[in-house]
């Protein structure tokens, strides 16, 4: 393992704190619950908070919740003042101790997996949101966090899009159990404010790539870097042509943070990288990053489903986060793919 390996995570981590640093004062002596801390962002909230907490004289308390079953119990989620919980959100369960902030970042998040476990993911992203705003709601928190999806939008007839923008997504096709599931999960969490005036805010994050998102997860960047770095060539299963925005992990870490501590209550916010490309011109840029000759080959998938209901265009409008909590990505699509493989290459070293 390399000095990269390393070196690139906490520099993201020091990038993010620095930013937050208005909000320090804030978390003295909270208690914040991590819902998915063991997975890919929650990673990342779970590092930014033990790094917070070498800063506060009186440290916070992070609660992890994790099912454990597409993560791994990676010694860098923990810390002196962590606590981990067994435990699938989707069933009830009660939080005893005091809480102030909830981050929901609990999903089946990889396409292969949710289209594996259909009826699991929907019980994840609305049963277990339910039961989030539930102890939000009995706790009488400061401030929650729900992080949706852009696939809530499906195929959008507008790009870039809008929060306003209603979604054109079909309710029965290979993805729905994702799509719908995060659609309905907005619709529990913005009627628990409206009926409970619960301090819940909606991200819907735009392709958010970076370290510890696993190799086999089956996003696009991860499947293209990991084909790249193992067997030195490139698949494309589909003509090239549609594209997407991607989010190095950072900038969004920034922006989920920005929001859990604004006083916008029932907002819903596009968080992402305006930055769009094909899917060809991923594939090249990965060809260009990595430092060996690289073949890119385009073969259709024997799935008939792979490219069944999938987008053409993803592409965010981030007036309102700009506007809203002063947001705007600073790790350009280039940069990105450089760190992400300096810490691919470092992990398999």
């Amino acid at each position: 393992m390399s000095d990269d390996f390393d070196n690139i995570f906490i520099e993201d981590i020091r990038l993010i704190a620095d930013d937050l640093s208005d909000f320090f004062d804030e978390l003295e002596g909270k208690t914040v619950l991590i819902a998915g801390g063991k997975g890919f962002l929650g990673t990342y909230f779970v590092n930014v908070l033990n790094y917070i907490n070498e800063t506060l004289s009186t440290p916070m308390k992070i609660v992890i919740i994790d099912n454990l079953i597409t993560s791994k119990d990676k010694k860098n989620n923990l810390g002196p003042n962590v606590t981990l919980l067994k435990q699938d959100i989707s069933e009830g369960f009660d939080f005893p101790d005091e809480l102030h902030y909830i981050i929901h970042a609990a999903s089946i998040a990889s396409p292969p997996t949710y289209r594996k476990f259909p009826i699991k993911t929907v019980d994840v992203n609305y049963q277990g949101t339910r039961n989030l705003l539930e102890i939000a709601r009995k706790k009488k928190i400061k401030s929650m966090l729900f992080l949706s999806s852009s696939e809530i939008y499906g195929d959008p007839e507008v790009v870039p899009t809008p929060e306003s923008y209603q979604g054109k997504v079909s309710c029965t096709g290979p993805r729905a159990c994702y799509d719908e599931s995060k659609r309905l999960a907005e619709t529990i969490s913005t009627l628990y404010f409206q009926q409970y005036k619960i301090p819940v805010k909606i991200a819907r994050p735009f392709n958010v790539y970076g370290p510890y998102l696993n190799l086999n997860d089956g996003r696009i960047i991860p499947d293209f870097m990991g084909s790249a770095i193992e067997k030195s060539e490139i698949v494309i299963h589909s003509d090239g042509s549609p594209t997407r925005s991607f989010c190095y992990v950072s900038d969004a870490i920034r922006a989920f943070f920005k929001l859990l501590f604004s006083n916008h209550d029932g907002i819903i916010c596009n968080v992402g990288n305006d930055e769009e490309i094909s899917v060809s011109g991923v594939a090249e840029m990965i060809q260009k990053t990595i430092e060996k000759p690289i073949s890119i080959k385009t073969i259709k998938s024997n799935d008939p489903n792979y490219t069944k209901d999938n987008p053409q265009r993803r592409c965010p409008d981030l007036s309102l986060i700009k506007k809203s909590v002063n947001y705007t990505p600073r790790i350009n699509f280039e940069e990105g793919l450089k760190r992400v493989y300096s810490w691919y290459k470092g992990d398999s070293e």
